[in-house]
């Protein structure tokens, strides 16, 4: 058994790297595609490749969300705009194809639908033979009924999601316009730190918070952009409000949160997609478009760089090696965050280490009095130990702040059988049923006739 479960984590985390490396080469068409020279498109997909904010979205196995879903992305954008340029209904079908597959992996595809229809604004048509070229020109010869058309295409795939997303979805998440843009403010600040990481990838967390986040990387690599922006001669500023808009409206559905009594976490590897937004802005700056980086003299620095990016993506790689890397590294980084230190608890009682596991939920106690599973997990520490009064006072405290949680139900039951206190173990088995009827444990227990 233990040889499959080793087996199946290698072709998990092989599909990984490939799906990573065909993002990669997808960003080089892109980029090449949008007229950049081969030298600069070759450079920035490397750097793309080993960049070590992009660390999570490749070791961490859920992080494939982001890379898959900018597989999708990026090849559903390069199939538009081939598109445009010949006006081949099987480019657009192909389009709205890797759409279609986008929006099935992630919600955040639907940033595409307005995305593709500022390209064909602000683009110049392209002559025969010719790749496009965004130049922020009023044409008059805009084709309304064409962009019309073209809009339209989405909307029968939108609507097919929408109607199996609902069937999917047995209790979906309410959320108001208005709760949404409150929690988008909330959390916007997580935006200069992501750009931060993005220039000066050295604060690097598995679970970063902005509590425990700098804002002196971000504050720096903001400035320095826009010094290098305003000090470009003869700007594209097409490019620039397409590289802008790419980056913001792919990261900032990640900060609405449904749950505002939760400390939001900002996962490194939301920036994945977004991160070719800002590479675009940054390939406008003379700074880098200047640079010619096959010539001989900056190929070592260019080597080098890519180098010590891959050096820190080695190391933080390490922290998703195994469970328990993963949640002292949330704890070490993120010290203020209730869940890093609960799930580090977690961890430990697994490994046997009562005594740090209860250290752990105590300091996830003392940063969130009504951090979920914390009591629980605490009673299960006293049960093991035999302290049985102890074990009862957590789960009812668990209860208290938690009502809908089945296992505390379950394991407050278990506490009453151990004591010969059948009828309460009943009740408490009961409700738990009530809650989640196909409870796998209350289930065995009914079936040996215990309830």
């Amino acid at each position: 058994m233990r040889g499959r479960g080793q087996g199946k984590g290698f072709s998990y985390h092989f599909t990984n790297i490939v799906i990573h490396l065909l993002a990669a080469c997808l960003l080089f068409l892109l980029l090449i595609k949008l007229k950049y020279r081969e030298g600069l498109a070759l450079f920035f997909s490397l750097i793309f490749t080993v960049h070590p904010v992009l660390t999570q979205a490749v070791a961490w196995l859920p992080g494939r969300n982001d890379s898959l879903l900018a597989v999708f992305i990026l090849s559903s954008f390069i199939f538009f705009l081939n598109f445009l340029e010949n006006k081949r209904w099987s480019h657009y079908i192909a389009h709205m194809l890797f759409f279609a597959l986008a929006l099935f992996t992630k919600e955040s595809a639907l940033a595409l639908v307005l995305l593709c229809p500022l390209v064909y604004v602000i683009a110049s048509p392209p002559k025969a033979g010719e790749a496009i070229s965004m130049g922020l020109l009023r044409r008059p010869s805009l084709r309304l009924g064409f962009l019309a058309m073209t809009v339209a295409g989405y909307l029968p795939v939108i609507a097919v999601w929408l109607f199996l997303r609902n069937a999917a979805l047995t209790n979906p998440i309410q959320m108001t316009v208005l709760s949404a843009g409150k929690s988008l403010l909330n959390n916007l600040p997580a935006l200069v730190q992501f750009v931060g990481k993005i220039i000066f990838p050295f604060n690097l967390s598995v679970l970063p918070i902005i509590q425990d986040t700098t804002f002196v990387y971000g504050v720096i690599a903001i400035t320095l952009t826009l010094i290098a922006l305003i000090f470009t001669k003869n700007k594209r500023n097409s490019f620039i409000i397409f590289g802008l808009a790419w980056f913001l409206l792919f990261l900032l559905p990640s900060f609405i949160r449904p749950n505002s009594s939760v400390i939001a976490d900002f996962l490194e590897h939301r920036i994945y997609l977004p991160l070719v937004g800002f590479m675009i802005i940054l390939l406008e700056t003379d700074l880098i478009k200047n640079l010619y980086v096959n010539r001989k003299r900056l190929l070592i620095p260019g080597a080098l760089f890519i180098f010590i990016f891959s050096f820190i993506t080695l190391n933080h790689s390490k922290n998703f090696r195994d469970r328990l890397s993963f949640w002292q590294n949330a704890a070490l980084t993120s010290p203020h965050s209730p869940l890093a230190r609960r799930n580090l608890g977690a961890m430990y009682y697994l490994d046997g280490e009562l005594n740090k596991a209860e250290q752990e939920y105590r300091a996830s106690l003392e940063l969130n009095p009504y951090e979920p599973m914390a009591h629980n997990n605490l009673g299960l520490i006293y049960l093991k130990r035999g302290e049985l009064n102890k074990a009862e006072q957590e789960y009812k405290r668990e209860i208290a702040i938690n009502p809908r949680y089945d296992d505390v139900y379950f394991n407050l039951g278990l506490l009453y059988y151990i004591q010969g206190r059948i009828e309460e173990a009943e009740e408490a088995w009961k409700k738990a049923l009530e809650i989640n009827p196909s409870h796998k444990d209350i289930a065995r227990i009914r079936d040996s006739k215990k309830i």
